[in-house]
């Protein structure tokens, strides 16, 4: 039915479980009386999978960090490595009411991540898509995150001089001939692709953030696993001092930082 059984049957697993609250084998085996929302669940369960839907958006939920966020496919789906960035700001020991701001916010789960368990913090999430912070604003709510604040804004062109200690970004970073996209299709196109290389949103945040870090501030990208010498390049050339990159759990260099 679908190129993957073995993976869909796994899931759907998963599903019965976490929407149903049942125990998928037993359904299979001791052949239950089924509701008929449970029928329709499993029925859109099916349809969705057909299509190709990822298990998150067919949910509304995605597991990251140390919770579970709220997820569909007006954002995209948390990645694992994008929480080894989460993990290395929470471990920062950042001085009490430091500024961090999360450039591309998405749903969130970056910058409530890092409010959440420093809560001395001012987290900031800003986003150009309404439809992504109404969703970071559910994963707020529903996080109960006191300390941290949502802005409509195209990455950092709104903000004073020197306002922020911290910027972190995942910013779109494929490129447009990239052939990974047609396998990211229920994803939002505009929070995956940056211009024909990739790298269009890390020249243009770089650039501003000069402006709005204050002395001895830090930037954070996630990229790609192929675009590290490009993104310390591009720091490189903006100046930035104390360059570094961390691997992934498959020893891959997915995130480089710098100093102003």
């Amino acid at each position: 039915m679908w190129p993957n059984d073995e993976c869909i049957l796994e899931e759907f697993n998963f599903f019965i479980k976490e929407k149903l609250g049942k125990d998928a084998i037993a359904i299979f085996i001791d052949n239950p009386i089924l509701s008929n929302k449970d029928i329709k669940e499993i029925e859109y369960f099916l349809n969705q999978k057909g299509k190709g839907v990822p298990i998150d958006y067919i949910l509304n939920e995605s597991s990251f960090y140390r919770d579970s966020f709220y997820v569909d496919n007006r954002v995209l789906i948390p990645r694992p490595e994008t929480e080894i960035l989460v993990d290395f700001i929470n471990n920062l020991k950042l001085k009490p009411e430091s500024k961090i701001i999360d450039a591309g916010v998405g749903s969130g789960c970056i910058g409530i991540s890092i409010a959440k368990y420093n809560p001395d913090l001012n987290v900031y999430g800003a986003d150009y898509s309404y439809d992504a912070l109404t969703v970071a604003q559910i994963n707020k709510k529903k996080l109960r995150v006191e300390n941290f604040y949502l802005i409509n804004t195209n990455w950092l062109n709104s903000f004073n001089k020197k306002t922020f200690d911290l910027i972190v970004s995942n910013p779109p970073y494929i490129s447009k001939s990239d052939p990974h996209l047609e396998d990211l299709k229920h994803e939002p196109y505009d929070a995956l692709v940056s211009g024909t290389e990739g790298l269009e949103n890390f020249k243009l945040i770089t650039n501003q953030a000069l402006e709005v870090l204050k002395d001895d501030g830090l930037l954070c990208f996630e990229h790609g696993y192929d675009q590290s010498e490009s993104i310390k390049e591009i720091m490189m050339m903006n100046n930035f001092k104390d360059i570094r990159t961390i691997f992934d759990n498959q020893s891959l260099p997915r995130i480089t930082l710098g100093k102003i």
